[in-house]
């Protein structure tokens, strides 16, 4: 990205943990250091926010697994997953205005063509400043002596993805085992034919025990599958398995985005099936929308339940939209059903308020947008004001 001086960033980044090392040094010089971490990453397309800085002692972790042990009960490796979570740890620091204003200055630069992609790369090359950050935070700071040889700093982000990066093999062995098994997993499955890999991940996609080293990773590898997967969790919308996974399955057919008769079927069924979870069915239309199906919404409008009707029809102009494959912004489908049920617009402005979380415009989109300000229906024109917004494209 031109205009970006990574190495201005790398170095801030690694000054804020030096700073926040010496202070804990000084306000608490009897604390033994065992590391410090990044963490607090976020980025949307709209907004990127410089992350927080926390220090690790001994000291301030024991008294945070006492404290815990004693709200929750005691369990197994508190310690170990305490260790490394910045917000529960006591010596936090957040960035300060300099930084921020280089957080500003990659979202400024990532933003300039209009096109999300193009701001992803930036977040992406923005995201890997901090490893490389920390690894010169951790030299400077052996160097000066303020911390031993075992410290270790690392940029910690939910995905799990800088971890790894922050650390020499030795240490991510030594410090996070978890990485290294959970790579295995990655390369196993990959390595499977794809009909195996699909049924391999379909449990844990759709029904998580929440165990193992991919915890959170098994639906978009699911998705990644693509076409493959369609069946499998067609079966699910069905009720055929995995009875409570009808939301994710649902979900993941959007993101997958291939309409086939067999998975229009089933959303249809699901969304239209009373004795289901509302949050399901609700789901189900979502991606019915998502998949340019919101005919099949509109023509039930009055057997179904209005907050059915209105996520599912809202969904296409939400941020979840941008969650995996989607078809172009298109306000046809909500403007045809407010033309024939014009009482309804106040639950859609309801449901797509100012701030619930918007789509971010492709530039292929923005024309589609503009000719929304002159819809007659508000919240039409609202959400294509503020996504035009959004993306700097209103004249």
């Amino acid at each position: 990205m031109s205009g970006i001086n990574w190495r201005e960033i790398e170095e801030a980044a690694a000054g804020q943990i030096v700073s926040a090392v010496r202070a804990v040094r000084e306000e608490h010089p009897d604390e033994s250091v065992y590391g410090a971490m990044f963490h607090e990453f976020y980025g949307d397309g709209s907004v990127i926010y410089w992350p927080m800085v926390t220090v690790g002692t001994e000291e301030s972790l024991a008294e945070v697994v006492t404290g815990y042990a004693a709200r929750h009960g005691q369990e197994d490796d508190l310690e170990s997953s305490l260790r490394w979570s910045g917000p529960d740890l006591a010596h936090g620091n957040d960035p300060g205005d300099s930084e921020q204003a280089l957080a500003d200055s990659v979202h400024a630069a990532g933003s300039s063509t209009g096109e999300f992609t193009d701001w992803e790369r930036a977040y992406d090359r923005f995201l890997r400043c901090f490893p490389k950050a920390a690894q010169l935070a951790r030299k400077q700071l052996i160097a000066e002596k303020l911390v031993g040889k075992e410290f270790i700093a690392i940029a910690e982000d939910e995905a799990g993805e800088l971890v790894p990066l922050s650390l020499t093999k030795a240490q991510l062995l030594e410090h996070f085992p978890q990485y290294d098994a959970a790579e295995r997993e990655r390369r196993r499955l990959a390595a499977l034919p794809v009909e195996r890999r699909v049924l391999e991940l379909l449990p844990e996609a759709v029904a998580p025990r929440y165990q193992g080293p991919l915890v959170g990773e098994h639906e978009g590898l699911l998705v990644s599958c693509g076409a493959a997967a369609l069946s499998a969790l067609v079966g699910v919308v069905r009720g055929e398995e995995y009875p409570q996974g009808g939301v994710a399955a649902a979900r993941m057919l959007a993101e997958i985005n291939i309409s086939t008769l067999e998975v229009v079927d089933a959303l249809d069924g699901l969304m239209r099936r009373e004795d289901a979870d509302i949050n399901a069915r609700a789901w189900a239309a979502s991606a019915l929308a998502r998949l340019d199906r919101s005919d099949l919404i509109i023509a039930r409008v009055p057997e179904l339940p209005v907050e059915v009707v209105t996520r599912g029809m809202s969904d296409p102009f939400g941020a979840f939209r941008d969650r995996g494959a989607h078809r172009p912004l298109d306000y046809a489908p909500l403007d045809a059903l407010l033309r024939q049920h014009p009482l309804l617009e106040s639950a859609f402005e309801k449901e797509l308020k100012p701030g619930s979380g918007y789509c971010v415009l492709a530039t292929n989109e923005i024309p589609t947008a503009k000719a929304a300000l002159d819809s007659p229906w508000g919240v039409i024109r609202t959400h294509a004001r503020i996504v035009l917004e959004n993306a700097g494209a209103l004249r």
